[in-house]
């Protein structure tokens, strides 16, 4: 893929998310699917339309569907093994956002998509162990899921950390000749910038668990689909936790900070590091871009690493 190859698709998904969305917002007044403040945790001025996750989902499928059919470049193979099990992840997020499922069922259901995405071939390979491997890619799915989720506590926070995410696994891909990787990158960032539009504060749309499922899933394979020749093994696993430093840090603060203080690692709070930051007087897009340095540094450090062993 070269770079006008590049810039077209980019700009053309940026286009179709940005409308979308826009239709999604328009389509949460109709059926009044709204987040409202509750004086906690939500704490925005206004009822926020939380349809913005089914908008993601549905234009990340187009754009796809778009390129196998016109294209023809993109391998069916590799466009079911993600676009599926991301949209089976968008469906379990939406059940979450309509009847708040129990925990338990929600990672059984996180753990069915990892499943489904080593079934259909987006496979972790760093111990030859095929059982083993098969765990390392389930957990992999779920705690990326989890991770993105987790950051859709600031207006803008997760959707700029997969845009930053998507922008190295597409730089990555390119130089490992990982074309169709790429073109993934490149979509999933285009989707992502026409959800920020909207998204950035003060937010017009939130993406909910769905749109958060959705986009965490397809981080998840696109890292998995990120483990070319040149970077085997462990090599591989390096760059792919670079490019997921952020979710990984936040994930791992919250969970370690809540066991230390005896709350169950499950308990909703205002206790990520955005709200740290923010508790200390950033303002929530101070906060958000403070904390994207350490996705920036991550992916810088990503791709020099792949340069390295290139």
């Amino acid at each position: 893929m070269n770079p006008m190859e590049a810039l077209v698709v980019l700009i053309g998904s940026f286009a179709i998310s940005l409308v979308s969305v826009d239709l999604s917002i328009r389509a949460a007044r109709r059926v009044n699917a709204y987040d409202h403040p509750d004086g906690g945790r939500k704490v925005q001025e206004r009822p926020i339309p939380r349809l913005g996750g089914l908008a993601i989902a549905g234009a990340f499928t187009l754009i796809i569907a778009i390129g196998l059919m016109v294209t023809g470049r993109l391998g069916f193979a590799l466009a079911l093994s993600v676009v599926i099990p991301a949209l089976v992840a968008a469906a379990i997020g939406l059940a979450d956002d309509r009847w708040h499922l129990n925990p338990y069922l929600r990672l059984g259901g996180q753990a069915g998509v990892g499943v489904l995405a080593w079934a259909l071939g987006t496979r972790v390979a760093v111990t030859g162990l095929p059982a083993v491997d098969l765990a390392i890619t389930v957990l992999w799915v779920m705690v990326i899921i989890n991770g993105i989720n987790l950051l859709d506590n600031s207006d803008g926070l997760a959707a700029s950390t997969i845009l930053v995410m998507g922008i190295g696994s597409s730089v990555i891909a390119a130089m490992f000749g990982q074309a169709l990787v790429s073109l993934f990158g490149v979509v999933l960032v285009g989707v992502s910038l026409g959800y920020l539009r909207h998204n950035w504060h003060p937010a017009k749309v939130y993406m909910g668990d769905s749109g958060a499922y959705f986009l965490g899933s397809l981080a998840a394979m696109l890292l998995i689909r990120l483990t070319p020749e040149k970077a085997p093994g462990w090599g591989g696993v390096a760059i792919v936790v670079l490019l997921a430093l952020l979710p990984l840090a936040d994930t791992t603060y919250v969970t370690v900070t809540r066991i230390a203080r005896g709350v169950h690692p499950f308990t909703a709070g205002r206790d990520h590091l955005s709200h740290r930051l923010q508790d200390r007087g950033f303002t929530v897009p101070g906060s958000v871009l403070l904390l994207q340095i350490v996705s920036v540094g991550g992916a810088v450090a990503a791709i020099a690493f792949a340069i390295l062993i290139s």
